[in-house]
Formats: C-alpha cells, sequence, structure tokens
C-alpha cells in the first residue's frame, strides 16, 4: 500500500528545507523550490504545504484552486499574507517571529557605526529614536544598552497595551540624531505605520541626522524622502527596504548613504532560525515531536570582543560585517535593480552573527 505523502513548494532563499521537511515523522515528502516572488496558483495544485519569505504574496488568488492545509512564513512581518482567507479556509498559519532580529540590530549598529564614521560623529553624544519595540526593535535597544548609547523607544500599540517600558511620542523622535524603523506595515487603522516616516516628519527631524529603514519600504514616503533630500536638507539615509521594491526608486537610492536589498536580517542564523520556527510550528500542529534540535544546525561563529570604548567602533565591526560591500554589490547592478534585486537576494554572501547572545 502507498504512503500518502506530503507535498511542499518552499521559497529557494530557505536554507534546510530538504533537511528538515523530509520524511516527516515518517511519511515522504515531495520538496520543490522556487522564487518566492514567482510562486502562482499553478504551482500549487497538489500542494499540502507552503513556505514562503515576504516576497510572496499569500492570498485567494494563489490558494483557492489549491490543496494547500498548512502556510509557514519565515518572517517576522505578515503584511504579505491575507491572514482572514487563511481563516475562514482553516488553513494553518506559521509565522517565525524574532528569527532574525540579532540580525537586523547587527545591521543597524554596523550602519549607525559606519555613518559616525562618515561624519566625524561622537557615538557618546548622540541619541537614537527606536520605532517600534517588538523582537527587532528590543533586540536593538539590547545592543544599544550593552554600548552606552543613548535611545529612546516609541511603540504606541505597546504602549497601550501597557508594556511597562519608557515609552516617547513620535515628536521626541523626531528630535533624535538617528531614527531608526522596527514596525510592521499596517496600511490602515489606530496603528497605521503606512507613510509613517513623511514629508512633515522628515522637515522636522535636526540637520545631519541619520534615517534607518529596515522594517518595510512603505514605513518610509520614498518620494518625500527624496524632495526634501533634493530641496537640500542634511539627512542621511541608510535604506535597506524601499517602497515598490524591487522598483527601487532610483533617484533616492542615488541620495542614499547606503543602500542594500532587504537582506539587514539575512544572517544565516537568522534564515536558519526562520525555517527551523516553521518546521517546529508544523510539528505541533500535526502532534508530532521534532526530531532536530536547533543547536544542531546553527553554525559557529567568531564573536567580535567589544574594547570598551566607541571610538573606532565601524572599523572594529568591519571585520565581522562589512556594510560598504553590500551597498557596492547593489551599486554594481544600479541599471538593471528591478530584475538584479531578487538575484541579490538569492546569491548574497553568507553573513554570521557576530555578537554574543544578549
Amino acid at each position: 500500500m502507498l504512503i500518502p505523502m506530503w507535498n511542499i513548494v518552499a521559497d529557494e532563499n530557505m536554507p534546510l528545507v530538504e533537511q528538515l521537511f523530509t520524511n516527516i515523522n515518517g511519511k515522504p515528502t515531495h520538496i520543490k523550490q522556487l522564487a518566492g516572488r514567482s510562486i502562482t496558483s499553478s504551482d500549487l495544485q497538489n500542494t499540502d504545504i507552503l513556505l514562503v519569505r515576504s516576497v510572496t504574496q499569500v492570498n485567494q488568488s494563489l490558494l483557492q484552486d489549491s490543496n494547500v492545509r498548512f502556510v509557514g512564513s519565515a518572517t517576522i512581518g505578515t503584511d504579505h499574507i491575507d491572514l482572514d482567507y487563511l481563516a475562514q479556509q482553516n488553513i494553518q498559519f506559521s509565522n517565525a517571529p524574532g528569527c532574525n532580529a540579532q540580525g537586523v540590530a547587527e545591521y543597524v549598529l554596523t550602519s549607525i557605526a559606519y555613518w559616525a564614521e562618515q561624519r566625524g560623529i561622537d557615538l557618546t553624544k548622540i541619541k537614537v529614536g527606536i520605532i517600534g519595540a517588538g523582537n527587532v526593535g528590543s533586540r536593538v535597544a539590547k545592543v544599544f544598552t550593552r554600548l552606552g548609547i543613548d535611545y529612546v523607544l516609541n511603540d504606541p500599540p505597546l504602549a497601550d497595551a501597557g508594556d511597562p517600558r519608557d515609552f516617547v511620542g513620535i515628536e521626541q523622535i523626531q528630535q533624535c540624531d538617528v531614527v531608526t524603523c522596527h514596525v510592521p506595515f499596517e496600511k490602515s487603522g489606530q496603528y497605521a505605520t503606512y507613510h509613517l516616516v513623511d514629508d512633515t516628519f522628515l522637515e522636522r527631524v535636526p540637520d545631519n541626522s541619520l534615517l534607518i529603514n529596515s522594517s518595510r519600504g512603505a514605513v518610509v514616503d520614498n518620494k518625500a524622502a527624496l524632495e526634501i533630500k533634493l530641496a537640500g536638507k542634511a539627512i542621511d539615509y541608510i535604506l535597506d527596504v524601499w517602497e515598490g521594491e524591487p522598483d527601487v526608486n532610483i533617484d533616492l537610492f542615488e541620495h542614499t548613504m547606503i543602500a542594500t536589498p532587504h537582506i539587514a536580517g539575512y544572517s544565516q542564523e537568522g534564515k536558519i532560525r526562520g525555517t527551523y520556527q516553521l518546521y517546529q510550528a508544523f510539528n505541533q500542529w500535526q502532534g508530532f515531536q521534532g526530531e532536530t534540535a536547533l543547536d544542531e544546525l546553527l553554525p559557529e561563529a567568531p564573536k567580535w570582543q567589544w574594547s570598551g570604548s566607541l571610538d573606532g567602533l565601524y572599523q572594529s565591526l568591519k571585520p565581522y560585517y562589512d556594510i560598504e560591500a553590500d551597498d557596492q554589490r547593489m551599486r554594481e547592478v544600479k541599471a538593471d535593480i528591478l530584475q538584479k534585486f531578487d538575484h541579490l537576494r538569492k546569491t548574497y554572501p553568507q553573513r554570521l552573527e557576530f555578537l554574543d547572545t544578549l
């Protein structure tokens, strides 16, 4: 008698899918890995499990003629998932909150260190405004606490929910030397984040400040960011995410200090955690006990040793993460960025996390 088989479609940029999802609890699997942005309904005709990242729009159009019963997204955000439709169809869903928080925190730290070196800024005298205090924003805050970098937190949903941390209003964020965004994308509602950073916001930040966006592209109004820069505002941009990506606003791109192709959280460990969290969630849904431990999968990596001083911070971090190389790779394909954006992500070099667990 033939044993029923799990049929799985997964984003090709997810590591260890074959290792973790082959022969689940004694049941064989057939795994097909595809470019996430190119997955179509025809690819899912006989599929039971769909594993994606942020570039696949999972909605009725994609799923309505499929047999998919489990959708997993190896990401923190869920703005690419029609959660209402999944619930209506009784399709199990899981994402991977916190999987890449460490990688993003390291990206932000390196970004600020690079900016400080380029502009001759004393990091002991700046204040950073962190918008969003979830998994990623909290990890960024822990890094700053460890290094003695001053910061404030803004997160109205958490504040309203009774989170005991000290939060500030957006007006105080606008007074900071650095603003870094770590919010989910919400198009509307009380806590909408669409164009949260708009022309009014940017006009109010100090001259010679820095804006970092590694959350979702449309959190920052890209057109407004370009226009205020062209109008002479002394502000630096380090952008990892783009409104309408992969269709990047090239004019804005040319006015960034650092530009990267949505890879802030692309540490090897972060990607592994994302796949592993979906493996755990699927096993739990099926009532199985996963046989593989996360520690067995994570690579060993050399850790950065802090001297205790913020002087020369970027040069001490560069051997562990060379953000200039990421920027250069993107600039080399600027003329063909629409076609090359996903290729940059697919071929992204292995990047290991360098901060000790916080």
